[in-house]
């Protein structure tokens, strides 16, 4: 009997606790609110959510339905509408302004100390390289210069400047694998690359 009861005989069951009754009525409902929703909306999650919660609030609040089942969800998606268009609002009002007045952000304190730390790290590491290796090493990664500038500036050959970076390299390397200058190398390859 459930199944062909009239809106009215659901809403009796329901206030009177009764589940099944509940489904039917959802199932009754569910895909004409949830078409009047998104066609407002036009977002199917948020459609189903509204839905959602219309429901919940319908079987929360069902001792004061008033007869009209349909009126009240109804009525209940209108607002549920507006006050979905109303916090949209917002939220895009929000990302405006905070596209408006972007400022560059500013790492942490933390953040900021490691990466010094191992900037350090990454100097005490050139230090202990040969003092050609070093300083062709400082001169192509810190100073971001050509392997021909380096060659004129220093008298070697473009071949001989070429094989100091590779051996300082390959001794940041190293350290990098024993677990230390990871992030720094990283970057001042990255950096150097681009």
């Amino acid at each position: 009997m459930t199944g062909h009861a009239t809106d009215d005989e659901l809403l009796r069951m329901i206030q009177a606790n009764d589940e099944k009754a509940f489904a039917i009525l959802v199932y009754r409902y569910d895909l004409r609110l949830f078409k009047i929703i998104n066609a407002r909306i036009r977002s199917e999650d948020d459609a189903k959510d509204i839905l959602q919660e219309i429901f919940i609030s319908f079987w929360n609040n069902r001792a004061q339905v008033g007869t009209s089942v349909f009126g009240y969800l109804s009525r209940a998606a209108f607002y549920a509408v507006i006050d979905w268009q109303i916090e949209n609002k917002k939220q895009l009002s929000r990302i405006q302004l905070l596209l408006e007045h972007d400022e560059p952000t500013t790492a942490p304190i933390d953040e900021y100390v490691m990466a010094n730390e191992m900037h350090n790290e990454l100097l005490e590491e050139i230090e202990k390289l040969s003092s050609t290796t070093g300083t062709v090493f400082r001169m192509s990664r810190l100073e971001q210069k050509s392997i021909g500038e380096i060659a004129e500036e220093l008298h070697l050959s473009e071949q001989t400047v070429k094989n100091n970076l590779s051996i300082a390299l390959q001794h940041l390397r190293g350290r990098i694998l024993r677990g230390k200058l990871a992030v720094v190398f990283i970057g001042l390859f990255l950096r150097h690359l681009l």
